[in-house]
């Protein structure tokens, strides 16, 4: 099967360099890693992922993976029973989270730029909204970025109805500007949550997490109780990649093999309504009108390409689109990709 559905974008030189990243971590933190780590990560590792983010260590914290950095910040906010905000197409898992707490969730309108302030504030004056989740950079599936603007008139939102942001950065660093995170523009209410699994690779399994300060005790405690804690010796590898340049470097390498791959694959889709974010390694496919995206889903996987219908991303009491995602990082060969890209186009087109 030719993966179209996974997205973590991994460079074909990385398969070659992991071996060696890891025999050299286990000779610099190897001996740390022998002990229970600190909860929330260790100080020195705090401080080089504080200094990376370019916020204070209080509000940092070390996590396992984005799906734990989302948890912390859904128990450490109290929101557990409460209602929280998503856009109309989102990312299903954290909806999986967020209903295991026994949360109801509420879909907000958008558009090209995302989340819509207006329809944010209708839905809380109907629902008793306490919290939103949001990815405002390269929004997963849509590739949608909120420009300041936009995001300041979500934070006057927030403000009026005393809502917890958390902020989801999975794809953030495709976006070579990114647009002031609402972890600045709106500090005291936000968790940001930065996994390294797209930025460095899947298998490094480390997450920074943004807490507001005065959440500090309830977000170390939530990571507690959820793990004994994350592991010193991958937490220190990621925060020493950040340190030293390295992460930076994958990360700008990412961006221009994602372009690569969306030109091609643009080509390929040539004639299908295509919406992606700069240099994203996913886009969001149309699909013409009498075909639906479980269908589709179904009859690419008899031609030996696994793809992601619109249906998984559709909020609570949203039609689902006519449309699918096509990962682009679930085969680490471009020309690999971009065969289950003309699979999928050949399905499409009968």
């Amino acid at each position: 099967m030719i993966n179209l559905q996974s997205n973590y974008p991994v460079l074909a030189e990385q398969e070659a360099a992991w071996p060696a990243l890891l025999r050299d971590g286990v000779e610099r933190f190897g001996a740390d890693a022998l002990w229970l780590p600190a909860f929330g990560g260790s100080v020195a590792n705090r401080e080089l992922a504080a200094a990376w983010l370019g916020v204070g260590a209080e509000r940092t914290w070390i996590c396992t993976s984005g799906h734990h950095g989302t948890m912390a910040a859904l128990l450490a906010a109290g929101l557990a029973g409460k209602t929280i905000a998503v856009e109309e197409l989102t990312y299903p898992w954290f909806v999986r989270q967020a209903q295991m707490l026994g949360m109801q969730v509420v879909a907000v309108a958008m558009d090209a730029e995302g989340l819509l302030p207006e329809a944010l504030r209708e839905v809380c004056e109907r629902s008793g909204v306490a919290a939103v989740y949001t990815m405002p950079t390269q929004h997963n599936p849509t590739g949608a970025t909120a420009g300041e603007a936009r995001r300041m008139a979500v934070v006057a939102v927030a403000r009026e109805f005393g809502l917890t942001i958390i902020e989801d950065g999975a794809y953030g660093f495709l976006e070579e500007e990114e647009p002031p995170r609402y972890a600045e523009l709106a500090a005291e209410r936000t968790f940001y949550v930065e996994s390294l699994s797209k930025r460095a690779v899947p298998g490094l399994r480390t997450c920074l997490l943004v807490a507001p300060e005065r959440l500090g005790e309830q977000t170390a405690l939530a990571l507690r109780v959820m793990t004994s804690g994350s592991s010193t010796l991958l937490a220190s590898m990621g925060c020493a990649m950040a340190a030293d340049g390295t992460l930076a470097s994958l990360m700008a390498a990412k961006r221009v093999e994602g372009a690569r791959r969306q030109a091609a694959a643009r080509e390929l889709l040539e004639g299908l309504e295509v919406s992606a974010g700069s240099n994203a390694w996913h886009l969001w496919v149309g699909l013409p009108e009498g075909l639906g995206p479980v269908e589709i889903e179904k009859r690419c996987e008899e031609k030996g390409v696994l793809v992601t219908g619109g249906n998984w991303f559709a909020a609570p009491g949203t039609v689902a689109p006519r449309a699918v995602r096509l990962g682009l990082g679930g085969e680490v060969e471009r020309e690999r990709a971009m065969e289950g890209v003309r699979r999928f186009v050949a399905v499409v087109r009968g």
